[in-house]
């Protein structure tokens, strides 16, 4: 164990190098080990993902801070069919990073993933993703399998909407919208990777098979020392998206082309989009709303997760903010009036 994680010692070589796991049997361990996770935003979107247990005792999952963050009534539901409830203990929008605790209790045959090393995988290592992605029936959707061979490792990454990954094993097991936050585990059924991009290219230079997993050696140390004990780095009391043209549209194809078409008129081409801001937070408190695109912070623009990060991580906790914006969906029928307002940031100074 370390720091509540269970994690696996250097494998052995030669005749005692355990014996690999079939395709059924990394299946099995993920219908006892594996969850998805649903959500509604405050927006009424809905949200979802994949998590795995990580704590059986403790009753903790990790996934993705994307997953989860803007979400309320989150519930999680493994392969089997049991449902639990969910909340976040902690997350951070910058890592990419969450941690889950099942407030219901789990199912018997629950079981925790043991985290093996990242630098023990080797390009051409065969990988396999466990998760649930969006399908045509996304309904009590089946947890799906798929494996590839390791293309790289260490490598830098980073996707629209997405913070950048300092680490990754960037692989050709397919990772779709659903399987973010799941794992990647090696052939003996340890985690090596947490899901998180896939990489498409340009419309005139598209990409196919590059997907890309955190490190779980990167992600075991931000887990193990600030997540797990409930604490949120960089969290400024609000979960954002980047916005884009069409960024409605890609969320619900019946109500966002409107969306997108009411903001296109007015000009509007990019910012941070408010999906949820913290009851009681100072950002609250200073009138952000869900809904609101910002578009300043501490007098510098924002357009990107990684631009808001590299900001954030220069502001000390209990310290003043200034963030500008404009009401955009959080008042419709003054969604181009200008916001500028100050608050104090969370965490002890």
């Amino acid at each position: 164990m370390e720091g509540g994680l269970a994690a696996a010692d250097p494998l052995p070589s030669g005749e005692q190098h355990p014996a690999e796991s079939t395709p059924q049997q990394l299946y099995a361990l993920g219908e006892r080990s594996v969850f998805s996770i649903e959500g509604r935003r405050p927006d009424d979107f809905i949200g979802f993902g994949t998590g795995f247990l990580v704590d059986k005792e403790g009753a903790m999952g990790v996934t993705t801070a994307h997953v989860v963050e803007g979400l309320s009534a989150i519930s999680g539901r493994f392969n089997t069919g049991e449902k639990a409830a969910l909340h976040v203990i902690g997350s951070d929008p910058c890592t990419d990073l969450a941690v889950v605790h099942f407030s219901t209790d789990l199912p018997k045959q629950a079981e925790a993933l043991i985290f093996g090393s990242s630098a023990d995988v080797k390009p051409g290592d065969t990988v396999t993703v466990l998760g649930y992605p969006s399908t045509a029936s996304q309904s009590e959707q089946k947890m799906l399998i798929t494996s590839g061979l390791v293309n790289a490792i260490k490598v830098p990454a980073r996707g629209a909407g997405l913070p950048e990954y300092k680490d990754t094993i960037q692989h050709g097991a397919t990772v779709n919208p659903g399987n973010s936050g799941g794992p990647l585990l090696d052939h003996h059924g340890r985690l090596v990777g947490i899901n998180a991009l896939t990489y498409f290219g340009s419309q005139s230079q598209p990409a196919q098979g590059q997907f890309y997993s955190i490190s779980s050696d990167s992600a075991k140390s931000e887990v193990v020392a600030k997540l797990l004990k409930g604490d949120s780095p960089n969290n400024m009391g609000w979960a954002v998206e980047e916005y884009y043209p069409g960024y409605f549209a890609a969320l619900d194809s019946t109500r966002g082309p409107a969306l997108d078409a009411l903001l296109a008129g007015a000009g509007v081409k990019g910012g941070l989009y408010v999906k949820a801001v913290t009851p009681g937070s100072g950002a609250s408190k200073a009138g952000i709303k869900t809904g609101m695109l910002l578009t300043r912070l501490q007098n510098t623009s924002i357009a990107t997760i990684d631009e808001m990060c590299a900001i954030v991580g220069s502001i000390l906790p209990g310290s003043t903010a200034e963030v500008d914006g404009i009401n955009l969906l959080a008042d419709a029928a003054h969604f181009d009036q200008k916001l500028h307002t100050e608050f104090v940031v969370p965490g002890k100074p």
